[in-house]
């Protein structure tokens, strides 16, 4: 008896330990972006879908801070690269290549949610954070971390209403080194700069 009450006792106060211990959304994004940064080389496979249905899978490479790599296998022929400071996104099959400024060593995932508000909800197993900025190009994020804050699921809603989410599956880095995250834009490509400043 006296040890069911000990128990009963250490679970109340834990659950009050964790309560005053909840997260706020400017300490998760701090810890996300400290996690994305401190990340070193990572790669991994990705998927990406859209409310419109459009949906893509492929391969991606990751270097500390800001840099990505995405190549799309399904269907291929799609693009996504960063470098920390540019954001190119090319369509072989219309060859046109959006190339979008993402700002100082503060770009990539880990820079675009400078500036945003919202809550953050989770714990030891994971995190969520809901953020809003109405002066954003992406007025609505849903990040979804792991426990150590690394990104596993990212949700971005437009101005529209339309939202476009990815999921990754993280292993290790293995072959990445830092020229693969500079595009060479194709000579005969359509090239559109800053098309999500374009309102």
């Amino acid at each position: 008896m006296r040890f069911n009450i000990v128990i009963s006792s250490l679970a109340f106060f834990l659950a009050l330990a964790t309560a005053g211990h909840a997260i706020t959304v400017e300490e998760a994004i701090s810890r996300f972006q400290g996690r994305m940064y401190s990340a070193g080389k990572l790669q991994g496979t990705i998927s990406w879908t859209s409310s419109s249905g459009a949906a893509y899978s492929g391969e991606f490479k990751y270097m500390s801070p800001g840099m990505i790599n995405v190549k799309f296998t399904s269907p291929s022929g799609k693009s996504v690269v960063c470098n920390g400071k540019k954001l190119w996104i090319y369509d072989n099959g219309s060859n046109i290549c959006g190339v979008q400024d993402v700002g100082g060593v503060s770009g990539g995932i880990a820079g675009i949610v400078n500036g945003y508000s919202g809550i953050a909800t989770g714990g030891g197993g994971g995190y969520t954070l809901k953020l809003k900025s109405e002066s954003k190009a992406y007025p609505e994020i849903v990040l979804n971390l792991d426990s150590t804050f690394m990104l596993k699921r990212a949700t971005f809603k437009d101005r529209s209403g339309n939202s476009t989410s990815f999921t990754l599956t993280v292993r290790d880095g293995g072959s990445v080194f830092p020229g693969m995250f500079n595009f060479a834009i194709p000579s005969n490509a359509q090239v559109i700069n800053n098309p999500l400043d374009i309102r």
